[in-house]
This record gives structure tokens, C-alpha cells and sequence, in this order.
């Protein structure tokens, strides 16, 4: 029995072995910033990996532990960027006429032989800047301007009696009916060095809603001299990351007939067409062709398949054009092919080129961003593991979720050294059924074959 018990304990030994993940470090990270680290994937991860979700990823410390990690979008940083343009104003004195408004403007109409023109001149009215009477309210005229109006930027001659105005904002397009826009405070003050101001005006007009506005002081305009009106518009402006593209050369198809038609009993169709292998299964947003220096224009057919064993399947039928426009080359944009993992494509164009153009196919899409938590125990490894479970990032991402909820991240932005290890070593290029699964067979098979040898053993002692 203690002989029995000896092969049983060496064949546990043996199937725990074989059990056992094998982990494929692909980089490495020598530092950490701090407790929760964040570097970029780009599509070079997927050359490793046998899943298109990455599920096989993991990272490490330097004793072999397992990091929470999760895999997010490239974040988008959103800035406001304001932009000035100088308005023309002007001071309109208590008194003056109705008809002087309209003086700010003067149309003129000209004949001649076959032509009639017409004629918008800008004038400068004396009634309404006459200096010796105190100044009702101000005109600004925007009649020109082609955009929106989001604030009026107002700069005025700082007095005992000015740093602290009240205005009324209204707006016409005949200067005879106002109508309200907005009334606020404006502030300039200042104290032993220290500048408190505040002369921004919003009242947010959609483009050409008003020819002019008026601005009416109610307090604070005495002897109140406006040096400055501005238009200000705030923009907000996304900075997105950096699109990782990368291309894949092309060599001649050795079917130069359509694939489109391939298997109907029709008539062969001649096209140039170029076939096309990627080493990575990363999905893929957009491609688009790279034709170099020679001009095309004409018709494009793009394919895809997983196997050069499946049939071609058309992903887009369209026009693509590659052409010199003054110094610079254009072409058409992007192709849109949603999330397409295939490894092999095939490119159809007309026939005429198929001995001038030498294509590459280019491939776009957003990088994504590894986020984990560090340990203190650098090095850190990303990495490939070949038996990782179906749900693994899933489930690494929940966890991760707990452990920052609540909490607000201070992620370290970190760079990664490459360890280029053997691609031949990783489960999609290698056998179909990876070694370590033969050998647990193979040994599960033999200790089958023990066992079966042992019970014959004992039923001959048995017997005897």
C-alpha cells in the first residue's frame, strides 16, 4: 500500500504542474508613480494576445501576483478657448433724436446704364458724441458680425464714481424697438495692489439675432467714458488622443478576378487586387489606402476574412481617390469598418492599375488605457496569460471598481519597456492545442494506465 500511495502522490505532483497557467511577460514597467498607475495599449498588445477583448491580459509584480487592472477608453480632455473681437460703440447724448440712431447707417443707391448697386456706408454721427451733454446710453453695433455673441468684454477710465456700475442691456434691429436682454454689475476695484474686476457681460445672442445692443447705465455713469467693447465666444475644444494607425504592406493577388462574384456561375470580372496579412487581431475603427504618389480615382472594393479558408466577405463598395492638390496630396477619408478583428483583407481596384500602384493598407483606431494598482513590489509585467479564464478582465475590473470607489484617482501616467518575447511562444501562433494541454493528457493517460496495472496487480495477489 505505501507503494501505492507514492505513485498516487507523484502523479498529483505531475497534474498540478501541468495545470498550472503559463504567463507570458510582453512589458515592463521598472517604476510606479504612485498606488494607481495608468499606461497606453496600442494595437502591438494584440499581436500577443488570442482574444480580441484582451481577456488574456494580466498584470503582475515582481513576485508573480496577479494586479486589479481594468482597460478604458483614452480619456478626452475638454479646454475652453475664448476668442476677442473688437466692437464698434457709440455714446449717445440725453436728448438726442430718434433720427440720429439711424444715422449710424446711411444707405446711398446708384444707376447706372444696366446696373443697379446699392450701399452700406458706416458713419460717425456728431449728435450723438457731443461732449459737452452727458452721455443716456451706448450703442454697439454687431450688424456685421457673422457669429454669435456669448459676453460683451466692457473696458472703462476707473474713477471714484465708476468702479461700481449697474447696466441694462437691450437689443434692436430698426433702433427704434428695444427689446431686454440682461442686467448685471460690473466691477473694478482696487485695494493696496490687489485688483478686483469683473466686467464681462453675458447675454448669449445667436448670430444676427440683434443689429445693435444698448448699454444703459443706471449707476455709476457719471462722467462714465467707455475706452473698450469687446464680443467674447468660448469654444470648448477636445483634445482626443493620438489615433494609433499603423500599415500592412500588400503583395499582388494571384486571383485577379473579383471576389465579389466568387462562386456564381456569372462572367469573370477583372480587377487589380491586392491581398493583405496583419500579425495582430486588435479591432479596427477605420482603414484607409496608402497610394503613395500616384494619382487614382476610381472604384475600391474592400474584403476581410478571419482564415484563409473562409470566403472573402465585402466590407465596403465605393470610389476612392488619391490626388495633388497644389503642393499636398489628398485622399478620400477613412473607410468606417466597425470593430473588425479579421486578420486577412483583400483590396479590388481598376484593372488598369495593376502594375503602377503598390498599396498598403492602413488601419485606425483609438489606443486604450491599462489602469491598475500597484503594490510597491516592482517590476511591474503586463502580460499574456494562455490559460486565463473567458470573463478574467471582467472580473479584474469589478474588483479594481471596488477598491477605488469612492476615491478620487491620482492616476501616474507610466511608459513600459518591451520585452519582445518569442511570438512563436504565445497560444494564437504556436499549435492549436498548446503543449502543456498534451502533456496533461498525455500524463492524465499514464497514470490511467498505472492505475489499470496497480488493480490487476492486486486482484492477482488476491487470488493467489
Amino acid at each position: 500500500m505505501q507503494v501505492i500511495k507514492k505513485r498516487f502522490l507523484l502523479l498529483s505532483c505531475l497534474l498540478g504542474m501541468t495545470a498550472n497557467a503559463e504567463v507570458i511577460p510582453v512589458y515592463q514597467i521598472n517604476e510606479a508613480p504612485g498606488t494607481y498607475v495608468q499606461t497606453t495599449l496600442t494595437h502591438d498588445i494584440y499581436r500577443y494576445s488570442a482574444d480580441t477583448q484582451l481577456n488574456d491580459l494580466v498584470v503582475t509584480d515582481a513576485q508573480g501576483n496577479k494586479l486589479p487592472y481594468r482597460i478604458t477608453a483614452p480619456s478626452t480632455q475638454v479646454n475652453e478657448q475664448s476668442q476677442l473681437a473688437d466692437a464698434r460703440f457709440f455714446p449717445v447724448a440725453v436728448g438726442a433724436p430718434p433720427e440720429a440712431l439711424i444715422a449710424l447707417s446711411s444707405a446711398s443707391i446708384r444707376l447706372d446704364a444696366n446696373e443697379i448697386s446699392v450701399s452700406v456706408e458706416k458713419t460717425t454721427n456728431d449728435k450723438l458724441q457731443d461732449q459737452s451733454a452727458p452721455v443716456d446710453f451706448y450703442v454697439v453695433d454687431v450688424s456685421d458680425l457673422k457669429t454669435r455673441i456669448d459676453k460683451l468684454v466692457v473696458d472703462w477710465q476707473v474713477t471714484e464714481t465708476s468702479q461700481y456700475l449697474e447696466v441694462q442691456v437691450s437689443g434692436t434691429n430698426d433702433l427704434t424697438t428695444w427689446s431686454n436682454i440682461a442686467q448685471t454689475t460690473l466691477v473694478q476695484l482696487q485695494k493696496e495692489g490687489q485688483l478686483l474686476t469683473r466686467n464681462k457681460i453675458s447675454v448669449n445672442l445667436s448670430e444676427k439675432q440683434y443689429a445693435y445692443l444698448r448699454l444703459k447705465f443706471t449707476r455709476g455713469n457719471e462722467n462714465l467714458q467707455l475706452s473698450k467693447i469687446q464680443i467674447e465666444n468660448t469654444d470648448k475644444v477636445a483634445n482626443a488622443s493620438e489615433v494609433d494607425r499603423w500599415e500592412v504592406k500588400g503583395t499582388l493577388a494571384e486571383d485577379q478576378d473579383s471576389a465579389l462574384r466568387a462562386g456564381n456561375h456569372t462572367a469573370a470580372m477583372p480587377v487589380a487586387a491586392w491581398e493583405f496579412a496583419r500579425d495582430d487581431i486588435a479591432p479596427v475603427a477605420n482603414i484607409s489606402l496608402n497610394l503613395g504618389t500616384i494619382m487614382y480615382g476610381d472604384n475600391i472594393k474592400v474584403f476581410s476574412r478571419n482564415t484563409e479558408k473562409q470566403p472573402w466577405q465585402l466590407l465596403h463598395q465605393g470610389i476612392w481617390f488619391n490626388t495633388q492638390v497644389g503642393s499636398e496630396w489628398q485622399q478620400s477619408d477613412a473607410i468606417n469598418i466597425y470593430s473588425n478583428s479579421d486578420i486577412y483583407w483583400r483590396v479590388e481596384l481598376n484593372e488598369l492599375v495593376r502594375t503602377t500602384l503598390n498599396p498598403s493598407l492602413v488601419f485606425h483606431r483609438q489606443p486604450q488605457t491599462l489602469q491598475f494598482i500597484a503594490n510597491n513590489a516592482a517590476p511591474y509585467k503586463i502580460a499574456i496569460d494562455d490559460q486565463a479564464a473567458p470573463n478574467s478582465q471582467q472580473t479584474s475590473t469589478q474588483i479594481f471598481s471596488q477598491l477605488v470607489s469612492g476615491k478620487e484617482l491620482q492616476l501616474g501616467q507610466v511608459a513600459f519597456t518591451e520585452l519582445n518575447p518569442n511570438i512563436d511562444s504565445f497560444a494564437r501562433h504556436g499549435m492549436q492545442v498548446s503543449w502543456k494541454t498534451l502533456l496533461f493528457w498525455g500524463i492524465l493517460l499514464l497514470a490511467v494506465a498505472v492505475l489499470v496495472g496497480v488493480a490487476v496487480r492486486l486482484m492477482g495477489q488476491m487470488k493467489i
